[in-house]
């Protein structure tokens, strides 16, 4: 189906000018200022559009387009506007603008559905502002307890909801989004597979697994200068004997596992002092639930053996898990089907990236597409798409909902 691409390229660019970082990121923390102003240009386009808007108890924004049949499951589709801080243009906000215009594109070319549409923004899926990621689906999906979620706090001590009511974005829990017959997430790929191999579709077919740990390994601080080598107990020594260590088991667990040591701290911060205290990250992905749990308790022993042969303590806590996630069969035909009738150059792919689409998959019947990122880059100033890629992304978007809605999902 053909959209209105200048309105479309407008709008976008209109929400990138908020909060534009010296770099020419993005910087639309969740629940900031710059969030508020990106989420009252979307609910003025969809009140524009003749939409009705409802905000969840999570501060997610909802805009509905009434269908023909009253009795008829509606169709969802949607993504994220917020950023990592210095944030990429398109991540997030392409699914969002996506979902939009592709829902006033079938309005204004008189084709009845009979599904209502619904477009949805999710509140703190990146997870940079508040931890961890995809907060307000993972209430709406039951993996998190809404007062939880409420009582997350920001690096500053401010809370979740706190922030919800001051930028006047905490709604009614009964808004929150449920019953639907399917939804449906267009994103950027955010890696470079797509783009490496010249292909410029993914139909995607599931999300790899995550698992986040937070290792805080302890020993004795001491003078820099008067302790001998043998006589240290040197938390930092362990955390990067650990890190390298867990970094090549991981090359040798095979693809597609990747691990990530995101955040690496030592306490006191002292130049010409040994350490006593260094925390780090680790974040995991692979594809099934075995492996992601081979590759978690792999990672955790080798850890922990190399705390003991240096003589420090160590304590491993799991943060969060998101399941590695199979999207539904129908769904990806409507893609798969809307792609081929776009003539596009595509392939079968699974996300490396979490999304808000994992978490509603375990609930609702689920599907994504994907349009490449141009070398693979995300969560960046230098994230970027070509536009007619972003343009085709929308198009056949429009064409999967009209798929959807005749679909027996």
């Amino acid at each position: 189906m053909k959209i209105n691409e200048k309105r479309l390229e407008e709008r976008m660019n209109r929400i990138n000018s908020i909060a534009v970082t010296a770099e020419s990121g993005m910087m639309r923390l969740a629940l900031t200022d710059a969030d508020k102003e990106a989420r009252d240009l979307i609910v003025s386009w969809l009140e524009e559009a003749g939409m009705e808007v409802k905000i969840d108890d999570m501060g997610s924004v909802y805009g509905i387009l009434k269908g023909t049949n009253p009795d008829a499951k509606p169709i969802c589709v949607g993504s994220h506007a917020d950023t990592q801080p210095n944030g990429g243009k398109y991540d997030g906000l392409f699914g969002v603008m996506a979902g939009l215009e592709a829902i006033i594109s079938i309005k204004e070319s008189g084709k009845r559905v009979e599904s209502s549409l619904i477009l949805v923004d999710w509140t703190n899926e990146e997870g940079a502002r508040f931890v961890p990621p995809m907060l307000a689906s993972g209430v709406v999906s039951g993996k998190f307890d809404s007062q939880w979620v409420y009582d997350k706090e920001d690096v500053d001590g401010i809370r979740y909801e706190d922030e919800l009511i001051r930028i006047g974005y905490k709604g009614q829990k009964e808004n929150r989004l449920k019953g639907i017959k399917a939804y449906f997430e267009p994103h950027i790929e955010q890696g470079p597979v797509l783009d490496a191999e010249g292909k410029n579709f993914g139909v995607v077919t599931g999300a790899l697994g995550i698992t986040g740990l937070d290792v805080t390994i302890k020993g004795e601080a001491n003078h820099a200068g008067t302790t001998p080598m043998s006589h240290r107990k040197d938390p930092a020594a362990a955390a990067a004997e650990a890190i390298s260590a867990i970094r090549q088991n991981c090359i040798d667990f095979g693809d597609p596992a990747v691990l990530t040591v995101g955040v690496i701290n030592a306490r006191p911060a002292s130049k010409n002092i040994v350490p006593g205290e260094v925390y780090f990250s680790v974040d995991l992905r692979y594809h099934t639930d075995e492996g992601m749990t081979e590759l978690e308790e792999q990672t955790k022993q080798i850890i922990m053996e190399i705390c003991s042969k240096y003589i420090v303590s160590v304590d491993i806590a799991r943060y969060w898990r998101a399941d590695p996630a199979s999207f539904n069969e129908s769904i990806i035909s409507c893609v798969e089907d809307a792609a081929r009738e776009n003539n596009m150059n595509y392939i079968r792919i699974i996300s490396g990236a979490g999304h808000d689409a994992v978490f509603i998959n375990e609930v609702m019947p689920t599907g994504m597409l994907f349009v490449p990122s141009i070398k693979g880059m995300s969560h960046c100033p230098q994230e970027d798409t070509r536009w007619e890629d972003i343009v085709k992304g929308v198009e056949i978007t429009a064409d999967v909902l009209l798929k959807l809605d005749k679909a027996d999902v």
